[in-house]
């Protein structure tokens, strides 16, 4: 195993300029003297109360923004392992047929998996960037939260086959982080718009967001590979061993 934190190159002068805001950002999301919950900043994005908002519900942790989309609001993790449970509930734990952002507890609150798997974006809003003029439009995913402030560059947006990410591929480990990649350049189609300049580059060592749709007979993912970490505290330990070996040194069979 070893522990890096690895980020792609991209205009280093934008991202400095987002992060500056996101600092900002994170001075103003602790200073309590807010009224409300969410508030709008000068540049447009969200300046959250995170206090008010985890006494309104414990389970978010973060809060997701796209400029230039409805996709504005907070992200969760049922606290009681419901994977679920807010595919119909919204954040104030209502049934909810349109439910809210969320991730599963197999994906870590820290955002330090090399795949964070959001669910809950309708499928109208995920389907525009198979356009490619508005996949051109649309660069960057914020993520805020608590004492930190996260940029990820938009660098794919495609249809796949309908099955659970998290389920299919291993991420706790290098191999399941690269079939991940392998997934995301191959088959170019009609369907699969990838970043100019991204079509390699990716690596197991890097930190993934997918927004994921959840229809029924397809699933359209868009995926950010992280370009900023305002607090510097995105990391995580990779295992670059076989799963399979591992298994079976402790009599196991790999599931």
């Amino acid at each position: 195993m070893n522990k890096t934190r690895r980020y792609i190159d991209i205009d280093r002068k934008a991202v400095k300029s987002l992060i500056l805001i996101f600092l900002f950002l994170l001075i103003m999301t602790g200073c309590g003297k807010k009224e409300e919950v969410v508030s709008t900043s000068e540049e447009g994005g969200p300046i959250i109360d995170f206090e008010k908002l985890k006494k309104e519900n414990g389970d978010i942790f973060a809060w997701i923004y796209v400029p230039g989309t409805p996709i504005n609001g907070p992200i969760l993790q049922n606290a009681d392992g419901d994977d679920s449970f807010y595919a119909s509930h919204n954040v104030a734990k209502e049934p909810d047929a349109k439910g809210c952002f969320y991730i599963e507890a197999a994906n870590m609150a820290n955002m330090c998996d090399f795949n964070e798997v959001v669910h809950g974006v309708p499928t109208e809003e995920l389907s525009k960037f198979l356009d490619r003029s508005y996949f051109e439009g649309q660069q960057y995913i914020h993520v805020y939260m608590e004492g930190n402030a996260l940029i990820y560059y938009i660098m794919a947006a495609y249809t796949r086959e309908n099955t659970r990410l998290l389920e299919q591929y291993d991420f706790s480990y290098a191999s399941g982080c690269q079939q991940f990649i392998d997934e995301i350049y191959s088959g170019r189609t009609m369907n699969k718009n990838i970043r100019s300049g991204w079509e390699t580059g990716l690596e197991p060592s890097h930190f993934l967001l997918t927004l994921t749709s959840d229809d029924s007979d397809r699933q359209i993912v868009v995926i950010g590979c992280l370009v900023g970490d305002a607090a510097g505290k995105i990391d995580r330990e990779i295992d670059w061993g076989d799963p399979e070996e591992d298994f079976s040194t402790i009599g196991w069979s790999k599931p």
